[in-house]
């Protein structure tokens, strides 16, 4: 369901993972929260959030969702169990999150280089064929580039950072003890895993794909020396087109597929992703020993440090959030009452005249949809989450039973959604 919190993390996560995007808001960045030009909306720690950053907002949320009817934005409110009222402490709780964010990365003296947007700019873009279908993803979730820098970069480095200095004040980490029994309980998953290299071509280049691949087989190409010069991922062009062990990504299902048809030192045919035409090469391969995994260095050591990694995510993650639920409860948001006649704010008696209670009949029917109008947007999930992305499917490999996505293929376009 779309509702008002979630509608940034939304456009955010749909142009990191290069899919179709579903809808996203454009929200104030900068100054533009604290303008009050048409009044004071709330007060978080004494600085001011501008009436008119909600009501663009909201605006700019009724016109990517096709709400702009005054009807069709009634209805999707009572369906949706918003009022105006609620609509309006939802996005100020979303600009809450973004100013203690601010303020949080002040108070520990974090700082976000352009270096650091720039690097995490250019592995978005690495996702997509072209700078094309980098603009046309953009405008499908409904952002510039610069809000999602904006939006998505600089939060996530921003939570990134602030997760990290927890880590470092609490000492946050994963034991080798806990690391070798998480890898002991992996082990039929970790048995058999693969390490792969690919070279990446356009769609449109399956003349050269082709050319390449009868060099390669020939004997007169060198693989890597082909992902060096040939390859459209540029992230694992470097490294020879190495994009690691399947038990540490997630590969797109013909990427995986093809791969697990592969022996040690093989290449496959053309294979053909949402990415391009991608050339595999299996590496090596990895079986557990007969007696189990009873030391760390029974792994490969990139497997190794991929799961510490993740695990130290997912432990920073979870202090994260109690760390900023905390921080939150203790900071002093003052919400002031609404003006009258703002735009967003209609009559909705007659559209909840005309809607069903389907609460008394179905009490699930409509389960998530107070909680979404609930000052949540408030939680740091604002900020997360756009990220989630960003470390967000580390932490995930833990509970899923095996190491997650280290993230270095995301940028290869071998990363599966």
């Amino acid at each position: 369901m779309l509702t008002l919190s979630n509608l940034k993390r939304f456009g955010a996560v749909a142009v990191s993972a290069a899919l179709v995007a579903t809808m996203a808001g454009c929200a104030a960045g900068g100054n533009g929260i604290s303008d009050t030009a048409q009044g004071t909306a709330a007060t978080l720690n004494g600085k001011p959030i501008g009436e008119k950053a909600i009501t663009e907002y909201v605006a700019e949320f009724r016109e990517s969702a096709d709400l702009t009817d005054d009807d069709a934005w009634g209805q999707w409110m009572v369906s949706n169990g918003y009022t105006p009222e609620s609509v309006r402490e939802e996005v100020i709780n979303f600009y809450a999150d973004k100013l203690l964010l601010d303020q949080a990365a002040e108070e520990k003296g974090i700082k976000i280089e352009q270096s650091e947007i720039d690097d995490q700019l250019s592995q978005a873009k690495a996702m997509f064929e072209s700078e094309d279908k980098w603009k046309e993803a953009l405008e499908q979730s409904g952002m510039t580039e610069e809000e999602y820098i904006d939006e998505v970069i600089r939060t996530n480095l921003l939570q990134q950072k602030i997760q990290e200095a927890l880590t470092s004040e609490e000492g946050t980490g994963s034991s080798d003890e806990e690391l070798l029994a998480y890898l002991q309980d992996s082990a039929s998953l970790l048995d058999g895993t693969k390490r792969s290299s690919h070279i990446l071509f356009n769609s449109e280049d399956r003349d050269t794909a082709e050319q390449v691949l009868e060099r390669i087989n020939s004997g007169e190409l060198d693989f890597a020396a082909a992902a060096e010069q040939y390859s459209a991922d540029t992230g694992s062009a470097a490294q020879g087109g190495d994009v690691g062990w399947d038990a540490t990504a997630s590969f797109v299902t013909g990427y995986q597929n093809a791969l697990e048809g592969l022996e040690k030192d093989q290449v496959s045919d053309l294979v053909e992703s949402d990415y391009g035409i991608h050339i595999i090469k299996c590496t090596d391969v990895y079986n557990v020993p007969e007696g189990g995994i009873t030391e760390l260095g029974q792994v490969p050591e990139e497997i190794v440090e991929t799961v510490r990694t993740n695990m130290t995510a997912s432990s920073g993650t979870t202090s994260f959030y109690s760390w900023y639920s905390d921080y939150r409860d203790a900071a002093d948001l003052v919400i002031n009452p609404m003006p009258e006649k703002l735009p967003y704010a209609i009559d909705l008696s007659a559209y909840q005249a005309a809607t069903p209670d389907v609460t008394a009949e179905d009490p699930g029917a409509t389960e998530g949809a107070a909680d979404q109008g609930s000052a949540d947007a408030g939680s740091a999930q604002g900020a997360d989450a756009q990220g989630a992305d960003a470390q967000g499917a580390d932490a995930q490999g833990a509970d899923a039973g095996a190491p997650a996505s280290g993230g270095s293929a995301s940028g290869s376009g071998t990363t599966s959604n």
